[in-house]
């Protein structure tokens, strides 16, 4: 039988992962709306990963998994697209099993500016495989170079803001980091 501490621990972990997913999927959402002037589809300045990175950081690896999924499954339920969907959760998964691999591997070696780089590196990846697999054609391959030039930039700054706000958050919410 549970305790009761164990159980507001509980309701405290469902409480919080709740609040990151709806906050990834603000960011998501604001996302949409910044127009991006390239001509190449795909870009986007990937807001919501500053939630699912730093969930890496402060939840345990199943909590943070959840969130990503979420993200994925109600982000594209508000752009009314399957094909987001998939590409949504093709580079989220992928992008999440390249982070938790260098958090592990790593420990403290790789900030989290290189956890978010290779995450958003892995992410257009994972992306332009699953467009690969849809459109049957390898030619979408030439969309990658520009998409991971952006993600590494967009990447670090993302993990800039992880590194500077981490320490407040951990400090607010009691935690110790997991990463």
């Amino acid at each position: 039988m549970q305790s009761p501490a164990e159980g507001k621990n509980k309701a405290r972990e469902v409480a919080m992962l709740g609040i990151f997913v709806a906050y990834a999927l603000v960011m998501s959402l604001i996302e949409r709306m910044i127009p991006l002037s390239f001509s190449i589809p795909g870009i986007r300045l990937g807001l919501a990963n500053v939630v699912v990175l730093m969930a890496l950081y402060l939840f345990p690896r199943s909590r943070a998994i959840v969130l990503v999924v979420l993200k994925c499954l109600m982000a594209a339920i508000f752009a009314g697209s399957a094909t987001a969907l998939f590409y949504s959760l093709g580079g989220s998964c992928l992008s999440f099993l390249v982070m938790i691999a260098l958090l592990r591997l790593s420990r403290d070696r790789v900030s989290p500016m290189g956890v978010s780089v290779a995450g958003a590196a892995f992410h257009n990846i994972g992306q332009i495989l699953v467009a690969c697999l849809l459109f049957r054609s390898w030619v979408v391959l030439l969309y990658l170079p520009a998409l991971l030039l952006v993600g590494v930039v967009t990447g670090a700054v993302i993990g800039i803001l992880v590194r500077c706000v981490r320490p407040y958050l951990q400090r607010y919410l009691g935690t110790e980091s997991i990463g």
